[in-house]
């Protein structure tokens, strides 16, 4: 099986990239210093060429709407017409539970840009060959925000009630879609609903740094009153906080 992870530097693309070669698919990371700029479209159908399938896990850091769209968009478009062209017969994109649903996004740039994304591959695709793997937050999220909004000792992590879980287990089942086609979308979940800023105060309890982690209102009432909660999941994972901050953190 031939596999085109595009984003495979990312966090999440890289750990898709090991499980997949570790399962005996041949991988072809797409990425810049291989020729290919899937935001400019260019070396997507040569890269695509002869594979089985392509996952998109592009990524971009921002909270501004209008550039998230652009980025998203952008990108979802090109792929889908590479894959076309070149014949692939199904295309996987990693996206977020609830991210679609206007009352979510309403407030959170981000996931407009991710409502863009699954939008133009479905317009493009349809169901026959998109797949959408949507995850709930990954607890690395957590940290991430904290080295973002910090001062000193004192950091920040927005209030999001989720099912987080890691990104390794989102990895792990995204693999599982690649190489054991699903009908119908995915919905990755973890295995407990709390607050992404919860996940944040144990690590930081677990590090001893920072010293002080506060939960803050961002994104909109939605996103921190559970509508980012999936109802039924297809997948759920049971690495707990504790478990994966034992694996991150060993005594």
């Amino acid at each position: 099986m031939r596999v085109v992870v595009l984003g495979a530097t990312g966090e999440i693309g890289r750990a898709l990239s090991e499980r997949l070669r570790e399962r005996g698919v041949e991988v072809i990371a797409a990425q810049r210093s291989s020729g290919v700029d899937a935001y400019a479209g260019t070396g997507l159908a040569e890269s695509f060429t002869g594979a089985d399938a392509v996952v998109d896990c592009m990524n971009i850091v921002t909270t501004k709407a209008q550039k998230a769209i652009d980025f998203f968009g952008t990108v979802a478009a090109n792929v889908a017409a590479a894959a076309v062209e070149a014949g692939v017969g199904r295309v996987i994109c990693l996206s977020i539970i609830n991210a679609a649903d206007p009352t979510v996004n309403a407030k959170f740039g981000y996931y407009q840009g991710k409502a863009a994304q699954e939008k133009v591959y479905r317009d493009a695709l349809g169901p026959e060959r998109l797949t959408v793997v949507r995850s709930a937050q990954f607890y690395e999220l957590a940290r991430q925000m904290m080295d973002t909004l910090h001062l000193g000792p004192v950091a920040a992590v927005p209030h999001m009630r989720c099912r987080p879980l890691p990104s390794a287990d989102a990895a792990a089942a995204l693999a599982d879609v690649v190489t054991a086609p699903v009908s119908g979308d995915v919905e990755v979940a973890g295995p407990a609903v709390c607050d992404l800023a919860e996940v944040g105060k144990a690590i930081a309890h677990r590090t001893g740094s920072p010293r002080w982690v506060f939960g803050i209102n961002f994104g909109g009432a939605a996103v921190r009153n559970g509508a980012l909660v999936p109802d039924d999941p297809t997948v759920v994972v049971h690495t707990t906080v504790d478990q994966w901050l034992d694996k991150e953190y060993p005594a």
